[in-house]
């Protein structure tokens, strides 16, 4: 891309669509003055359409925009077949006319650069146009061998071919005069003074600018619209229109981290600006990850997901996330500098977890890269947990390398959340836990299983699938994990205030069925989810005076096994029985157990529970309800799809 220094307003379409294109096409190190005046001896100034300060010469170009077949000689043209200037004759005079200024200014010991004319026929912006010329060395070119002709030696009509040296540039400069002033003048725009093109398309510029009102200076960006360079109006306003929506996106998104301040739109009737307040730091793609330490990485991530959160919650999403519109300071602040609003949020996360997915990995924390992976792939991701993780690894600390083996006890601190706080209960694999979340300040259950690696796969899926859902009487899963440096896994749950079945010391009237009922509508809802619990029995239900919760899915055997229930939740008793069959038994067991004496329940196996059944008042129980867990004992209760527990044990009714 060319420096370019306008002297003054493009004439018509076809200088103005030229302008554009030798401007982005040159290379850097090329000079195009637009609409300047070349002062001759007697004083009179002729101007010139274009001059190019290049690195073979310095070439006075003249803009035609003309349509049709052009036959060019070398003294008479003819377009169409009606005869029309020879602009080349013109613009090599004013080349010559150049050249002897700049020879009178030039200092002694340094030659002048070479000057020539040269003619650039446009057509309708780069169509429509057919060139024949009757010697082929005319300076005379079309957009397809333009920008050839200006930065090849081919293009030279000099006898000899030299490069033109930094000390001739400036000379040349120096002839035209006041260049300074009006790049100056070109570059302001009220405080703001451009410094660099980033980008230049069509009516569309972006500048890195500098802000200096006074003694001090700010870097800035500007996002300028020239409607006047775009082929129409339609296009010109549509554009207008996508830049004063963004104006008012980032307005409605003041204050929030991730999004950079802007001030108000600026228009002077030739243009439309947008100036945007640099952003701090380098671009995501050019960031220079390998040097950062685990934490840097995290706080990254966090303030990262901190921003997007924050977009999110006023209703717009970011759209823009190519690498280099996502800048990380060295303090790790983040900042989107294309906020579209294209997408909907769930996109807009996805394409976020894409964006970030290589950092995350790099931290080494399964917790964290897992999430993205999954969200990366569409799988969705909750921004409040993933924040609550990060803030977790960074508050209280982790390592670049594996972490040590946890010992469980009080003031232990699993997964970086939870604190365990009081020991509450433990059989032979498993203890249980009050805890407090360290970030929230509420208490929750940590239960700890240990030999349990050969059911890994199965109880992560579980788990899994149980923090996404929510049933009243069905625990409430936090958090679920592996404990590092050990084959112990831990699940967190809410806390919920209570105690098992068999340790209730007091039922009222109309509690069991009730607390039955609403287990049952639990156990429907999971078993419709393709969750099964798999060990129920009196220790895996919580008892409190409102309701009855189900607890330890997949992982409970150990405590089943470890009371008098082992006799009905034993495997090989259930080898032939379905998943679903098994939770109804274990639930209807538990409470025949828990509300017959002890003596009527002789071994306390299937026929015990039968006979225990059996003592009950059928026309108390409800002979339906009877009926059905006798079934169920026997296992003859098949479940099967649609099937409606609580119509089929006849307690609709009974629900509370």
């Amino acid at each position: 891309m060319a420096k370019q220094i306008s002297f003054g307003t493009p004439v018509n379409d076809a200088e103005r669509w030229a302008f554009s294109l030798l401007a982005s096409e040159l290379p850097e190190n090329y000079i195009l003055l637009t609409n300047v005046e070349i002062p001759t001896k007697s004083g009179q100034a002729m101007e010139v359409d274009a001059l190019v300060i290049g690195e073979w010469g310095v070439y006075v170009v003249d803009v035609k925009g003309y349509i049709g077949r052009l036959d060019a000689g070398l003294h008479a043209w003819s377009l169409d077949g009606r005869e029309v200037d020879n602009s080349l004759a013109k613009a090599n005079y004013v080349a010559r006319v150049l050249a002897g200024n700049v020879k009178h200014k030039i200092p002694v010991g340094v030659y002048a650069p070479w000057c020539q004319g040269m003619v650039f026929i446009t057509g309708r912006k780069g169509e429509e146009i057919e060139l024949e010329k009757q010697q082929g060395s005319l300076s005379i070119y079309t957009p397809k061998q333009i920008v050839a002709a200006l930065t090849k030696e081919w293009g030279l009509t000099a006898p000899r071919s030299h490069q033109v040296t930094d000390e001739q540039k400036e000379m040349v400069l120096k002839t035209i005069g006041q260049v300074a002033l009006v790049e100056q003048r070109n570059n302001k725009i009220q405080d703001f003074t451009k410094l660099k093109c980033l980008f230049i398309q069509s009516g569309l510029e972006v500048w890195q600018a500098e802000y200096n009102p006074g003694d001090w200076t700010a870097p800035w960006l500007l996002k300028i619209l020239i409607p006047t360079q775009f082929t129409d109006q339609i296009q010109s306003q549509n554009h207008e229109t996508q830049l004063r929506a963004e104006f008012k996106r980032l307005q409605a998104l003041t204050g929030c981290s991730g999004v950079p301040y802007c001030a108000p739109l600026i228009q002077d009737g030739e243009q439309l600006v947008l100036p945007i307040r640099m952003p701090r730091g380098v671009p995501l793609n050019v960031l220079e990850t390998e040097s950062l330490t685990t934490y840097q990485l995290l706080e990254i991530l966090r303030r990262s997901v901190s921003g997007l959160q924050q977009i999110h919650r006023r209703g717009f999403t970011v759209g823009g996330w190519t690498s280099n519109c996502v800048f990380v300071s060295d303090m790790g602040d983040v900042e989107f500098i294309d906020i579209k609003d294209t997408l909907n949020t769930g996109e807009d996360i996805q394409a976020y977890a894409q964006g970030f997915l290589a950092l995350a990995e790099q931290t080494n924390q399964p917790r964290i890269y897992q999430w993205y992976q999954v969200a990366a792939k569409g799988g969705g991701g909750d921004l409040d947990a993933l924040r609550c993780d990060l803030s977790a690894l960074i508050d209280n600390g982790v390592c670049d390398t594996l972490p040590e083996k946890l010992e469980i006890t009080v003031g232990a601190i699993v997964d970086h959340h939870y604190r365990l706080e009081q020991f509450i209960a433990a059989t032979r694999h498993s203890q249980f836990w009050r805890a407090r979340h360290i970030q929230g300040h509420y208490q929750c259950g940590i239960s700890v299983y240990s030999k349990v690696e050969s059911n890994w796969p199965t109880l992560s899926n579980l788990y899994r699938s149980l923090s996404k859902l929510h049933h009243p009487h069905v625990e409430n899963v936090l958090a679920f994990g592996q404990l590092p440096q050990s084959e112990e896994l831990f699940i967190a749950r809410s806390w919920e205030y209570g105690v098992s079945l068999d340790e209730l010391s007091d039922i009222q009237l109309g509690q069991p069925v009730m607390w039955f009922t609403q287990l049952l509508t639990g156990l429907q809802y999971m078993h419709q989810m393709d969750i099964y619990h798999g060990a129920i029995c009196p220790k895996n239900i919580i008892c409190n005076q409102e309701k009855a919760i189900l607890v330890n899915f997949g992982i409970g055997l150990d405590i089943a096994t470890s009371h008098y229930a082992s006799r009905y939740a034993d495997p090989k008793l259930w080898a032939a029985e379905g998943d679903a069959e098994k939770d109804l038994y274990g639930l209807v067991a538990s409470f025949i157990s828990t509300l017959a004496p002890v003596s009527l329940q002789g071994d306390g196996g299937q026929e015990g529970i039968i006979q225990a059944l059996n003592s009950f008042d059928k026309q108390w129980f409800g002979e339906k309800t009877f009926d059905t867990c006798m079934k169920v004992l026997n296992f003859e209760f098949d479940v099967s799809q649609g099937t409606n527990y609580q119509e089929a044990f006849d307690v609709v009714e009974c629900l509370v």
